[in-house]
């Protein structure tokens, strides 16, 4: 269903290895961009070395993460050269395309926000303009990995999926307009309000937060970030959660990244760049060497392993 107002922007890719309208692999022509009814919308796609894509203007903001791949980006008459790890932001009206380098087609994920989410944002949409995102590293990995959680909200389709992703499509605006680079780990975090803290122990407080890391891991980002967001001193929580789970926080949130990929590798034929990426890790190397050492095969071994079983 389209969102009204949006306007639909097809791309036929007869050559697609993906029956997912969200996820499409080795598509020569750009995917199409028909939002939900809750406005907000997430994209993976990868480029077949013939890829070619024309013009395009759309009604709603568009965020691109490249995860590899290199060419240019035309934003009407300006051309900007893009490669893995840079950031786009498309303004609503933005005439735009891409030009994959010959020998380095791209992939990416499209993050597409509509005009009435943004309507809720008035400052923030003031912000907005076109180009590339210039924040360093620290802007770029606040975008990937909410673009991370937000797929992973996407393919829940869980009955909250409609405002999870709007949350989180604010938060992305606010990350690509007026991004504070000098914001500490665990600051946006909720913390429990003291008349919670006072009616439950210590205990049920972390027995909580493990429930929900099983669908909030791609969240977690320090042990400390934890003990801010439940108000409990790093001693208190590390040794909790050790006696309630019997292993270490870093331990567990590694462990529910390798069954989620190996959940995305029986059931997806992603690439596994791309199945790293939505398990959480940032580095390819890291997430192999992880997934070796925790499964006792490759990734690419154990995909061959599921199919032939």
């Amino acid at each position: 269903m389209i969102v009204p107002g949006i306007q639909s922007m097809s791309g036929n890719s007869p050559h697609s290895q993906s029956s997912s309208p969200t996820r499409a692999r080795q598509v020569r022509t750009a995917m199409s961009e028909q939002l939900p009814p809750w406005g907000v919308l997430v994209l993976e796609s990868h480029h077949a070395p013939d890829f070619s894509m024309q013009w395009r203007e759309h009604a709603f903001v568009k965020i691109v993460y490249f995860l590899s791949g290199a060419g240019m980006f035309h934003l009407d008459d300006r051309v900007i050269e893009f490669s893995a790890g840079d950031v786009f932001v498309i303004a609503p009206h933005q005439r735009n395309r891409i030009c994959d380098g010959e020998g380095t087609p791209s992939s990416l994920y499209v993050g597409c926000i509509c005009e009435n989410v943004l309507k809720a944002e008035p400052v923030t949409v003031e912000k907005i303009a076109s180009g590339k995102l210039s924040g360093g590293s620290r802007q770029t990995h606040f975008v990937a990995s909410t673009l991370r959680r937000m797929v992973y909200t996407q393919d829940l389709a869980l009955a909250s999926c409609g405002v999870d992703m709007m949350i989180d499509a604010w938060r992305l605006l606010r990350g690509v307009t007026d991004f504070d680079c000098n914001r500490k780990e665990g600051n946006d975090a909720v913390a429990l309000e003291p008349s919670r803290v006072a009616q439950v122990t210590d205990a049920e407080i972390v027995q909580q937060y493990i429930d929900e890391l099983q669908t909030s891991f791609l969240e977690a980002t320090t042990i400390d970030a934890a003990a801010n967001q439940l108000n409990l001193s790093r001693r208190t929580f590390t040794h909790l959660f050790r006696e309630l789970t019997g292993t270490t926080w870093l331990r567990r949130v590694r462990e529910l990244g390798i069954e989620h990929a190996k959940k995305l590798l029986q059931e997806t034929d992603l690439p596994i760049a791309s199945v790293a990426f939505e398990s959480g890790f940032a580095d390819l190397s890291t997430f192999y060497r992880r997934f070796t050492s925790m499964v006792g095969q490759s990734p690419a071994a154990y995909r061959q392993q599921v199919e032939r079983s």
